[in-house]
């Protein structure tokens, strides 16, 4: 074993604010074999990987922040009140908030209540949600990403190394986020489609005087539009309103999936330094580093779950409660082919986006777990403090993000939500009338 003075440690600084982190580069292990190249890839950080989709979601008016662009330290975005993006959001959310007014107030007037009717309001309450969510977030954006960006830092210099046998960082959030929501364009793409001919199947049975979009937008928003008059600015401006909900609604899964992957990545980066130790001696030096930098991962994921945690507690209950409901549709006959292709399509894509969702958060604690096996591999003889208070460390930190702390995101946690999806679903098919077809309902 190399004789290894230990080095003097600094004790981690945090930063609640936005001020700057000393600049104190990371030591490197002498026990480690350089890349062969000669230089390490850089490893972007979180901030850089996930730019691209908080762009993608300030195009439908989520996360009013401003400075993204011009610069990689997050601690120089704002939300500021005079900007485009943040009116943009208030004139979204305003528009919104209208239209679940008046969905409660037709509902009001129903002569029943059912899964429909329970379906829209949960549905438009779940988005307005997550609307003003984001848009908390946002405000307090620079502080949970800068304290991040500080935590991460020493995971982007030697000796630490990005993660092999995986894409970079920041094209695999790219990958997995624009698939996932090309998939959701596709799947509201179907869902126009399938509304157009069921308004086309509609009219054929019952020969309306007004107008095809006319008639289209009676059907498709009733509650507006017998409060306010028809108009085609009007119809075309609820209609995008719908769109950007729908993008809304799919957003915030890809939104979680992206932060988790942050987090799981320097995990994975902190077994692999310890993989390349290879079980050899090390000095106490060494392992006191290795440990702190464990600590500082543990109390960033308690960081990111006390901020995150109730955006994910509400996903995971919007998720399981649509897919419920879906299922339960699915007994129904539809109307048209493109209806039933669109349906299946639908849930098959609400099923997959929620349980990668889940997979990928649940990915956080699988990582933070390997370390342990990897130590198990290490001489008793190399046996010191700081190696023993790293296992502990490893064996005992709740490294996994939660929804309020009422439950963990783990794997066992996929199969009891399978589990109770397919319970719910037997007492619906017992307890809840199927939706009539409205098809030939001429009232408008």
């Amino acid at each position: 074993m190399l004789n290894m003075t230990p080095p003097e440690v600094t004790p981690v600084k945090r930063f609640p604010g936005v001020s700057r982190p000393p600049s104190t580069p990371s030591t490197a292990l002498a026990e480690e074999t350089p890349p062969a190249d000669g230089a390490a890839e850089r490893e972007c950080s979180t901030h850089e990987a996930v730019a691209a989709v908080i762009f993608m979601g300030q195009l439908f008016s989520l996360i009013p922040i401003v400075g993204y662009a011009r610069s990689t330290d997050p601690r120089d975005v704002r939300m500021r009140l005079r900007s485009v993006q943040f009116v943009y959001g208030c004139v979204t959310l305003f528009i919104m908030l209208t239209l679940i007014i008046m969905l409660c107030v037709h509902t009001a007037h129903q002569p029943s209540f059912g899964v429909q009717q329970a379906t829209s309001l949960v549905y438009y309450a779940i988005i307005v949600f997550f609307m003003v969510e984001l848009m908390l977030l946002a405000r307090s954006w620079s502080q949970i990403m800068g304290r991040w960006y500080t935590d991460e830092a020493p995971f982007r210099t030697d000796p630490y190394r990005p993660p092999s046998r995986t894409l970079p960082f920041r094209r695999k959030v790219h990958l997995i986020a624009f698939g996932v929501m090309l998939l959701a364009f596709v799947e509201d793409t179907l869902n126009f489609v399938s509304a157009y001919r069921l308004n086309e199947l509609h009219i054929r049975y019952c020969p309306h005087t007004a107008g095809f979009w006319k008639n289209f937008f009676h059907r498709e928003h009733p509650y507006v539009l017998r409060v306010i008059p028809y108009h085609p600015v009007v119809g075309w401006t609820i209609e995008l309103t719908m769109r950007i909900a729908k993008f809304t609604w799919h957003y915030v899964d890809v939104f979680i999936i992206c932060l988790s992957l942050g987090l799981q990545r320097r995990f994975v980066q902190f077994n692999e330094r310890l993989e390349r130790l290879d079980g050899q001696p090390q000095s106490q030096g060494v392992w006191r580093a290795l440990r702190l930098d464990y600590v500082r991962l543990s109390e960033l994921v308690t960081f990111v779950d006390e901020r995150f945690s109730k955006l994910i507690l509400f996903c995971c209950a919007n998720d399981m409660f649509f897919i419920t409901v879906q299922l339960f549709n699915s007994f129904d006959l539809k109307p048209t082919t493109v209806t039933t292709v669109y349906f299946w399509y639908s849930l098959g894509f609400l099923i997959g986006r929620c349980f990668l969702m889940l997979f990928v958060v649940s990915s956080i604690s699988r990582a933070s777990e390997k370390p342990l096996e990897t130590l198990r591999r290490f001489p008793s003889t190399n046996w010191n403090l700081d190696l023993r208070r790293l296992c502990d460390a490893v064996a005992t930190s709740e490294n996994a993000l939660s929804g309020k702390r009422f439950f963990f995101v783990r794997r066992p946690l996929i199969l009891a939500m399978a589990g109770t999806i397919i319970t719910y679903e037997l007492v619906l098919l017992d307890q809840v009338k199927k939706t009539p077809d409205t098809t030939r309902d001429c009232n408008f």
